[in-house]
């Protein structure tokens, strides 16, 4: 797991990478033809799992951001 993990992230700052040196516009325009099919093709696939991934994240953080019951300890003392 903990190679996928990195996997994972090196594969996001990579995509990042792109992302911040050309514009979806121009890789339309400068890309070659067996990129943007490859992108094209693929990117569904991964896009839902993406998505699945991100909504149970959101879930979880959601759960761990709801308030806390009347037993909070605050730490001033009695």
């Amino acid at each position: 797991m903990a190679d996928a993990a990195q996997q994972l992230l090196e594969a996001m700052e990579a995509f990042d990478e792109v992302a911040g040196s050309v514009t979806a516009h121009e890789a339309m325009e400068e890309f070659d033809e067996t990129t943007l099919q490859l992108f094209w093709r693929d990117w569904p696939r991964i896009q839902s799992w993406a998505g699945s991934l991100w909504r149970r994240l959101n879930e979880e953080m959601a759960e761990m951001a709801s308030p806390a019951g009347d037993d909070i300890d605050t730490g001033g003392g009695d």
